[in-house]
């Protein structure tokens, strides 16, 4: 699904840009990140390609209660957030399972990695999905490993909801949603 709406905004002097990704988007460096990370993202297939992900983005925004969007650092696209509706946080929460949305987060370019992106993946998902499809609740899963992804949601404001020895789950209701202080200027297009 298009969300129609796209978050610009100021991270130090860079200027920013998250909004729905398309199929012109995808890159060979988009391509390499999700060869070299196929260890934290479990929908990659074996054998990913441009062509496979172009396919995979226009299959997602032809659906219904999918998006994926792209952050765009000086116009160079540097990670991606996957939005879906998921019944699978029903259990953990009293609201029908139609009103949560699921996040997962990819930051691909290793040049920008430490820079708190993943916090901004998170906040930017999150604060679009809100505005342009009105969630109010959000979910993400990750490997227990995974701490730098766990650390993005949390400083977010998610809680964590659930731990074992290899997934953790975390949660978050709309209003509790914080914004990374380094985000400047925002608005939504």
């Amino acid at each position: 699904m298009e969300l129609g709406k796209a978050i610009l905004f100021k991270i130090k002097n860079m200027n920013c840009e998250f909004r729905t990704l398309r199929e012109t988007d995808v890159s060979h460096d988009y391509v390499n990140g999700l060869k070299d990370q196929k260890i934290y993202i479990e929908n990659t297939s074996i054998h990913v390609s441009i062509s496979s992900q172009k396919k995979y983005i226009n299959d997602i925004l032809s659906s219904k209660g999918n998006t994926i969007g792209g952050l765009f650092i000086n116009n160079e696209l540097v990670g991606t957030a996957g939005v879906q509706s998921s019944t699978s946080y029903s259990q953990y929460i009293e609201i029908p399972a139609e009103y949560v949305a699921s996040i997962g987060i990819f930051l691909f370019n290793k040049g920008y990695r430490g820079m708190g992106l993943g916090k901004t993946l998170v906040w930017s998902a999150t604060y679009l999905c809100h505005n342009a499809i009105q969630a109010d609740w959000f979910g993400a899963g990750m490997a227990i490993e995974n701490i730098p992804s766990l650390q993005s949601f949390l400083s977010c404001g998610f809680r964590q909801i659930y731990e074992d020895e290899e997934n953790c789950i975390v949660l978050l209701n709309y209003p509790e949603l914080t914004k990374p202080r380094y985000i400047k200027d925002e608005t939504i297009n």
